[in-house]
């Protein structure tokens, strides 16, 4: 499933292993306890949640495929439980594809435009004209061109993640992004992620 953010990124999920299984799993392991009731597995996740005992959570991993502005990879790549690999631009020719806010128009739509384009119409000369090695040339390329990478992250740094990005406070453009993200991990271990955003991410103050 692919999550479309902002006018040209995106974010996938590429696989997961473990999920909410895998959680309830290692967190009974502690108490060498089995689920005596239908909701007992929930109220163990709630549990755990509220009372923030995260190291269970580790037990689900999840690979994204995410393409995002450059500005908004480097405030991710800040979050250092986890492995990224990024596309490179000294060795790949960048994408003619930069970030534009929704609230532009008019004149000033005309004019960010024209700055982007005129970036990328200078580093196609000079790679292609002047022969400039790629990872020079990338140096006149603004930080609103995408980028793209794959992220491979445990349960309980993405939680981390969440709680940080999702907040009011945090860049609009990374909250598009960490929104697109719960949803999609909501899909892949639903019980976690609905009892976080029911007790951590509705509660925050």
């Amino acid at each position: 499933m692919v999550m479309e953010v902002l006018n040209s990124g995106f974010v996938r999920l590429v696989e997961y292993m473990g999920g909410d299984a895998a959680v309830i799993r290692n967190a009974r392991r502690c108490w060498r306890s089995e689920a005596k009731t239908e909701d007992a597995d929930r109220q163990l996740l709630r549990h755990l949640i509220k009372k923030g005992h995260k190291t269970p959570f580790e037990a689900m991993v999840f690979t994204f495929d995410v393409k995002a502005p450059l500005f908004v990879a480097r405030q991710w790549f800040r979050h250092r439980i986890g492995s990224y690999n990024e596309e490179s631009l000294r060795y790949c020719v960048a994408q003619r594809e930069y970030y534009v806010p929704e609230q532009l128009e008019g004149e000033l739509l005309e004019a960010w435009v024209r700055q982007n384009e005129g970036a990328f119409d200078f580093y196609d000369e000079l790679v292609n004209t002047h022969k400039l090695p790629k990872e020079q040339a990338r140096s006149v390329l603004p930080v609103g061109i995408y980028t793209n990478f794959f992220w491979t992250v445990n349960g309980s740094a993405l939680m981390n993640f969440l709680y940080l990005r999702l907040d009011k406070q945090a860049q609009y453009e990374i909250r598009m992004y960490a929104q697109a993200i719960l949803e999609l991990v909501k899909e892949a271990a639903p019980i976690s992620f609905a009892e976080f955003e029911r007790e951590v991410l509705s509660k925050r103050g």
